[in-house]
């Protein structure tokens, strides 16, 4: 992972690096794999964990209520959109397995340049 979006926290990094492996995962899988929706499901499982267990490490953190409020909104905006997607695929509607990995791309990209990063002037950093 690219150093400039390491936030210094090790499980939160790690899981980070996983959601970027899995998403190499769903590219590999490819429009026409059987298995394609099954790897989107389980991408938007490991989102929801990675998401959980980052609102439990937020809650230890002195952020300002709203910024952790706008942080668990959108949380829950992009775990409501991944659900939809997936249930739109299961029942065969065709969403392009372009617009598919780009909203996967965004999900996991931009929520931690546009949100995860700015954790960090809250985060201790080890003496």
């Amino acid at each position: 992972m690219n150093k400039h979006l390491l936030l210094g926290v090790p499980n939160i990094d790690h899981q980070h690096d996983e959601l970027l492996r899995s998403l190499q995962h769903l590219l590999a899988a490819g429009k026409c794999d059987e298995g394609f929706s099954e790897v989107i499901s389980r991408l938007t499982i490991q989102i929801h964990d990675h998401f959980q267990s980052e609102e439990r490490f937020m809650a230890g953190l002195a952020l300002p209520p709203e910024m952790m409020r706008e942080h668990e909104r959108e949380h829950s905006r992009i775990i409501e959109e991944l659900t939809q997607m997936h249930l739109d695929t299961m029942a065969g509607l065709r969403l392009s397995f372009e617009d598919i990995i780009g909203h996967f791309v965004s999900y996991i990209s931009q929520h931690v340049i546009e949100f995860d990063l700015r954790l960090k002037p809250y985060i201790a950093q080890p003496a």
